[in-house]
């Protein structure tokens, strides 16, 4: 069983430097297990070390793996790749613009937005003060009587 888990994590190593499709590094990977398992059968007391002696280290098992494919799966892979990349590239950069957009603009317009205080004294026609100095005497005590609490 420790000999399944040290293989799938050296295959796990392998995968990594296989830039093909998922199914081809499956079928590429699936042909180096059959080829493992007849090197079992001829050596039963073969051990991991002994396997990886063979198939030698990941990233060169995976290069003369990837020789294996035809160079038009490779480059179709590849452009696929690519793709995604610049795409994901253009989502953020959207994002971004639109961000910075928004927040300009809701800088820009409470930046315009302009709080004034006015205030407004209603007198009931049936309180209105005979003339200017009665008027002026109203006006402060309404506004000393607000002060007080």
């Amino acid at each position: 069983m420790m000999l399944a888990n040290d293989l799938k994590t050296y295959y796990d190593e392998v995968r990594r430097y296989l830039d093909c499709p998922k199914d081809e590094q499956d079928r590429l990977l699936l042909s180096v297990n059959k080829q493992v398992i007849e090197l079992q059968v001829d050596n039963p007391n073969l051990d991991y070390d002994g396997i990886v002696e063979f198939l030698g280290e990941p990233e060169s098992l995976a290069a003369s793996l990837m020789e294996r494919l035809s160079p038009d799966v490779v480059q179709k892979f590849k452009k696929k790749k690519r793709r995604l990349r610049l795409s994901i590239i253009a989502c953020v950069a959207v994002v971004v613009v639109a961000l910075s957009t928004l927040v300009i603009y809701t800088s820009t317009i409470q930046s315009g937005v302009k709080i004034s205080e006015k205030n407004t004294i209603v007198i009931d026609k049936d309180n209105v003060p005979p003339d200017i100095e009665d008027a002026k005497s109203y006006i402060e005590n309404y506004y000393n009587q607000k002060e007080i609490p």
